[in-house]
């Protein structure tokens, strides 16, 4: 679940908010068996999530959220590589006064684990050792 990670860290960096007002977790989690050898990686197993995004008191009149969106749509486009189309993402917005307001938006994302082969890893497969890469 490395672009749940990625992408928080991301929105944190454009400090349109304070850390504290923002919590991501992954929701709707399906791991799906894959092994499969590709070159010198083997394919272990798929994840299918939607990673969940809550900012609570979103200072809209300062900086419209419009703007928010438009550099996670930027991110989802350099950096969601596995997508071939546009990914949409739903947003519920709560308007707590004219200032502010709690944002909620999920964003699917499917990533595949796999693993090189490596005399010391912790994955065992057919007899031979792999590490996660």
């Amino acid at each position: 679940m490395k672009k749940i990670a990625e992408l928080h860290s991301y929105l944190l960096t454009l400090d349109l908010f304070a850390a504290e007002q923002m919590n991501s977790e992954v929701d709707d989690l399906i791991i799906t068996p894959t092994y499969y050898p590709d070159g010198a990686n083997m394919f272990v197993c798929e994840q299918s999530y939607t990673a969940m995004f809550f900012i609570e008191r979103y200072a809209h009149a300062k900086v419209s959220a419009d703007v928010l969106f438009a550099h996670i749509s930027r991110w989802l486009m350099e950096n969601d590589t596995g997508s071939t189309a546009p990914l949409p993402f739903g947003v519920v917005v709560d308007v707590l006064d004219h200032n502010t307001a709690n944002l909620e938006f999920g964003i699917s994302f499917n990533e595949n684990i796999s693993a090189v082969a490596d005399v010391d890893g912790p994955l065992l497969i057919n007899g031979v050792r792999y590490a996660l890469t």
